[in-house]
């Protein structure tokens, strides 16, 4: 590979050839999801044919060509070659364009059919233009991030026009990915309809048409919005069984207070850190107390703990968020809060250390308060904070970020001064066989044929003893929430609380869940529980109305950690599909 080649401003030609010089690690395979081209207009050039030297292949190599396939994972609709068989040949693949184009940008999708396979992925790419070399380079593995979460794309520029990149905004489907929330998710805007009004499945693959489909309206449009107002807070303790304490009791048993202090004695694992976001206090029947007034020092020294105060807690930015340094060898870090005067609080709501998947492990994990000085009974075991502020819609609680991005869902934890005793470490495995965890996730990866639309029934928790664990409202979070995030889709009644509700096997819309799916982002669930909850079974019913929309591959994650990876069997119009995750080998 040389190292001074230089990427031309704007190169013209007619016929394009991408060479495969080396793949991520495969030594049969070399493959790729996408190949999304732009000339100097910003538009997408029109095409005339393509072809390979290959022999073997997977997939249909027209599959590249088609802007719609950023979070495929299946491998007949992206594109793999066996090189090993070329006898010292490079896997090439030929693009011929209608007329002489001048390109703007390039963007590569590499092969993402999963985290193994995604070693199939083109290393060493060169670009040819007619007879110009445009690019020769690295493109990035299709899963790079620890996460896994959604595969990777790299742009090649060919200018720095202003204008250029504007109108090539306006035409990619991928540059909504950053701007969904900005502009109300106005899809129209950002190039998701296709000139051409032709469903993606009806389209003859002889057509010279690569053009972008509209996204299919779903479900019957109604007029009256459905209430999504939150329930009462509850807690759910490891049987299964639903506690609330009545808020004149908590508030009767509960002295007045004048200092509220917090020691830090473990974080989730960062090695010389530890921090928080924000904090709030809890009054009389579980109103916000105003702290404006209250002063915030920390046993540090640093003058930065009124940053836990200022109410900036729905953040991933680390300028709001107090963090200081921490190893065992040091005493813990202990925040004193001091009311102007003295206030009955029942409870406190922290918001963990989030300012990125990394960092949300200096998060405090376990911490002892006092309250006038009293310790309470036992220490308190906090969550992880989720790290991740991205583009994503939540309907927990509705606390948005002021910048108008979003975090994945609001990730407060409300401590009960009255019920602090469930808040423990978590018994080890073998005694429960079970897991517990904060943070149940489940990642949904693919369909059964919708390019466009993933949606689920319903699911199901089980404790320790097999009893079914009720879920609340705010114990579920989903991104996207719905397909009522979409422009022109109000009040559709298959809502994220349906997945709770208990009506799995049906094809009824008022009791199923669907969502759209978003370029660069894979739906996500989130279980979220305020206390450690041992789970033994997770149980999934599948999207029945339109079986295509159901999903197929998934994972499972307790607090960051994957516990099952598979596929969701299918449902029919007369069956649901059923899948039973065991948590207890």
């Amino acid at each position: 590979m040389e190292n001074n080649f230089a990427i031309p401003e704007l190169p013209s030609g007619h016929t394009l050839y991408f060479v495969f010089l080396t793949s991520w690690g495969d030594p049969n395979f070399v493959g790729i999801n996408t190949i999304e081209l732009f000339n100097a207009n910003g538009e997408r050039p029109d095409f005339q044919s393509i072809e390979t030297n290959a022999t073997e292949t997977i997939g249909d190599l027209e599959n590249i060509l088609y802007a719609g396939h950023f979070l495929c994972t299946d491998p007949l609709r992206m594109w793999s070659a066996r090189y090993d068989i070329l006898d010292k040949d490079e896997v090439r693949i030929k693009i011929q364009l209608k007329t002489i184009e001048r390109l703007a940008m390039i963007r590569i999708w590499n092969y993402s059919e999963c985290r193994v396979h995604s070693l199939r992925g083109v290393r060493h790419l060169r670009i040819d233009f007619d007879n110009q070399t445009i690019f020769r380079g690295e493109i990035s593995c299709a899963y790079t991030n620890e996460s896994g979460e959604y595969p990777l794309g790299d742009t090649i520029l060919f200018t720095t026009d202003e204008e250029i990149l504007e109108n090539i905004a306006n035409n990619d489907i991928c540059f909504a990915g950053e701007e969904f929330i900005m502009d109300n998710l106005n899809l129209d805007k950002f190039g998701l309809l296709s000139i051409s009004s032709k469903n993606p499945d009806e389209m003859n693959s002889s057509e010279n048409s690569f053009m972008l489909s509209r996204r299919p309206t779903t479900g019957d449009r109604q007029e009256e919005e459905k209430s999504t107002s939150n329930e009462n807070l509850d807690y759910i303790d490891n049987s299964g069984k639903i506690t609330l304490l009545p808020d004149k009791e908590r508030a009767s048993e509960i002295a007045k207070t004048n200092v509220f202090q917090m020691e830090l004695y473990e974080n989730w694992g960062a090695p010389d850190c530890i921090g928080l976001t924000g904090l709030q206090f809890l009054g009389s029947r579980t109103t916000v107390l105003d702290i404006k007034h209250c002063l915030a020092t920390a046993s540090t020294g640093l003058q930065t703990a009124q940053k836990l105060l200022n109410g900036r807690n729905l953040t991933g930015d680390r300028d709001d968020m107090w963090l200081v340094p921490h190893t065992p060898d040091l005493p813990p870090p202990c925040i004193t809060i001091t009311f102007p005067e003295p206030l009955q609080i029942i409870g406190v709501s922290i918001w963990n250390y989030n300012a990125s998947p990394e960092m949300s492990y200096a998060g405090v994990r376990l911490a002892k308060i006092y309250l006038n000085g009293k310790a309470l009974d036992s220490l308190i075991l906090l969550r992880k904070a989720p790290g991740e502020y991205f583009g994503a819609i939540s309907r927990v609680r509705s606390r948005f970020l002021n910048d108008k991005r979003y975090v994945l869902f609001d990730f407060v934890q409300d401590i009960f001064f009255d019920n602090c005793d469930c808040l423990f470490r978590p018994l080890p495995r073998p005694n429960t066989s079970s897991l517990s965890g904060f943070i149940y996730q489940l990642q949904l990866y693919s369909t059964w044929g919708d390019e466009f639309y993933i949606g689920l029934n319903g699911i199901e928790f089980y404790s320790h003893l097999d009893s079914l664990i009720p879920l609340r409202a705010h114990n579920l979070a989903a991104f996207p929430e719905s397909v009522n995030v979409l422009p022109g889709v109000n009040a559709d009644p298959r809502t994220s609380e349906n997945l709770i509700n208990g009506e799995n096997d049906t094809d009824s819309m008022s009791n199923i869940w669907l969502t759209p799916m978003l370029p660069n982002h894979c739906a996500r669930i989130f279980v979220v529980f305020d206390i450690p909850t041992f789970v033994s079974q997770i149980v999934i019913y599948n999207y029945r109305k339109t079986p295509e929309r159901g999903v197929r591959h998934l994972s499972v994650s307790v607090d960051d950690l994957i516990v099952f990876s598979g596929e969701v069997p299918t449902s029919t119009t007369e069956k649901t599909g059923i899948l039973r995750v065991s948590l207890r080998e």
